[in-house]
């Protein structure tokens, strides 16, 4: 009788919970179904342009299979492009990123996606405001709509998405304020609004983003002052304010941020004393006063640029301790003293830029021991001494401006060969010593001035394997002899000057076949007879042959020169008529 009993219990609880088991699937197939609506619906209000878009959001229709005539369809959203979902086939990610998808999020049903974790729209033509209703994704860890042509304000309700570790809206057409709110999403870690048009403050709130890395607001119009807040983000390692319109000093608890690699606030309004900050690009701004020795303590930094600022004083001696440092920036200050040779010791360094301040002393001796240092730009800068003995083996080298310092040293010797080297401008030092045929053996040097300076000798003819050079300045030198054949061979060269100097001989005739040839000034020198044929140079605009013992008639075929504008041939021996 028992045995009985129990058994009818147990078959009455087996069919409660069959009943419950089939309700629970009766609710998920009804939610799923909700789902791909909602895709389905979206899909339906964007535009066709060239084809149709999402082409495999379709379903199967019912009692159909999976045969070659339904290859493209499905009978659920998560095998479809870019969607993908759960264990439980409910979808939670959307990565649609450069589909060509145009149209507007306003016939987006986010409340039928409950689980969506991951949402990537960027890099489309998405258009209209960011809808309110967006804050229904309550599970959401990734928002990223940056790259459309979204605009309007951002929703405050944004805020309520408080598991957001990513909100990226960079990149779009949005306007008004950054909304308070977004300091409620406190397990932020990457939060992106650049290259807008929001125009108001920077508000205090995002300073309560304890676990944010990366804040990026450059590229907008924000008139006010930086938030002193700022400072407790202590995980931040990149932040960009860089090309808004802010104002103001530089809050002084910036300098607690000390995992920081990267600080970004050139082409600002910025004014004040600069301490205690672990800054790396402020420049284009006001700011005044010296480098604080502390900026050796940022052993992150791996960009340091205050250039185009009225800072003064001496460069701290600590800035060699910057391990990690790759760049560089102190041009257009007012720096004086000596430069620390302890720069030297910055193995990383790839760029120093330090010209137009008012140094004393030499370049650092020990720059490039690494071999990775790549541009250096020190003209205008007052610096005196030799060149580094390390720079002749620096084979990195790209770009090096140090013209119009008071560097000496034989020319011959102090540099070497440069496989990568572009630009070379020793201009107006006091260099000595002959050209050195290692010039030739650059083969990306398209520019090389050394203008004004004491080097002697003849231009070696191995110049003309130079056939890359655009540039070639050798004026005011004393440099003595003819001019080679080979300078024929220089077919790219826009600019020659060589005035200034004891070159004699004839002009040869080779110089007519350089077509591309825009400026040529030979004046001031000791070349004789006659003036050569360069009738063929077409493009020439500038034309000095001045002070030199040229004779006989001006050659008839100057007159073809269709844009020559300046013309000088004064203080020779020429006779004849004058061309009209």
């Amino acid at each position: 009788m028992a045995m009985s009993f129990l058994k009818g219990e147990l078959s009455l609880v087996s069919m409660v919970v069959l009943a419950m088991l089939h309700s629970s699937f009766d609710v998920t197939s009804l939610s799923l179904d909700e789902e791909s609506d909602a895709l389905l619906n979206w899909k339906a209000t964007l535009q066709n342009e060239t084809k149709p878009p999402l082409p495999s959001w379709t379903l199967l229709p019912n009692n159909a299979t999976n045969s070659s005539n339904n290859q493209n369809t499905s009978s659920t959203p998560c095998s479809w492009f870019g969607v993908s979902c759960n264990h439980a086939g409910s979808v939670n990610r959307l990565n649609l990123t450069n589909s060509g998808l145009k149209g507007a999020l306003h016939g987006f049903s986010f409340s039928s996606l409950p689980n969506l974790a991951f949402l990537d729209l960027s890099m489309n033509k998405l258009f209209d405001t960011v809808p309110v209703e967006i804050s229904n994704l309550s599970k959401l860890i990734r928002l990223d709509l940056s790259s459309n042509k979204l605009s309007g304000e951002i929703p405050p309700q944004i805020g309520l998405l408080t598991n957001l570790e990513v909100l990226d809206l960079s990149a779009n057409q949005l306007n008004g304020s950054i909304t308070p709110e977004t300091g409620q999403l406190r397990s932020l870690k990457v939060l992106s609004f650049y290259a807008n048009h929001l125009h108001s403050c920077i508000p205090a709130s995002l300073g309560i983003l304890s676990n944010l890395v990366y804040l990026f607001l450059n590229i907008n119009s924000l008139p006010c002052s930086i938030p002193a807040s700022l400072g407790n983000l202590s995980k931040l390692v990149y932040l960009d304010l860089y090309d808004n319109q802010l104002y103001g000093s530089v809050p002084r608890e910036i300098g607690n941020l000390s995992n920081l690699v990267e600080l970004n606030m050139k082409n600002n309004s910025l004014t004040g004393v600069l301490s205690n900050l672990t800054e790396s690009h402020l420049n284009a701004n006001q700011l005044f006063g010296i480098i604080p020795k502390e900026f050796g303590n940022l052993k992150s930094l791996i960009s340091l640029q205050l250039d185009n600022n009225h800072l003064n004083g001496t460069v701290p001696i600590s800035l060699g301790n910057l391990s990690n440092l790759a760049v560089l920036f102190l041009r257009d200050n007012q720096f004086s003293g000596l430069l620390p040779q302890e720069i030297g010791n910055l193995m990383k360094l790839t760029a120093l830029y330090l010209d137009t301040n008012h140094f004393t002393g030499s370049l650092p001796q020990k720059l490039c021991q690494s071999g990775s240092l790549q541009n250096i730009s020190a003209f205008n800068s007052q610096l005196i001494g030799p060149i580094p003995k390390t720079l002749r083996n620096c084979t990195s080298l790209f770009i090096v401006r140090l013209e119009r310092n008071l560097l000496f040293g034989n020319i011959s010797e102090d540099f070497g060969v440069y496989k990568d080297l572009d630009y070379m401008d020793l201009s107006y030092n006091r260099f000595y010593g002959e050209i050195s045929q290692n010039w030739s053996r650059c083969p990306q040097l398209t520019t090389l001035r050394i203008a004004g300076n004491n080097i002697i000798g003849g231009i070696p003819p191995e110049i003309g394997d130079s056939i890359q050079l655009q540039l070639l300045d050798l004026s005011s030198n004393q440099l003595v002899g003819v001019l080679a054949k080979e300078f024929g061979k220089l077919t790219s060269l826009l600019r020659l000057m060589l005035n200034g100097n004891q070159l004699s001989g004839d002009i040869p005739p080779e110089l007519g076949s350089l077509s591309n040839l825009e400026y040529l000034d030979l004046s001031t020198n000791r070349f004789s007879k006659l003036i050569p044929n360069i009738g063929n140079l077409l493009k020439l605009h500038y034309l000095n042959l001045s002070n030199n013992n040229f004779s006989q008639d001006i050659p008839i075929q100057m007159c073809n020169l269709p844009h020559l504008s300046q013309l000088d041939l004064s203080y020779n021996l020429l006779e004849g008529e004058i061309l009209l």
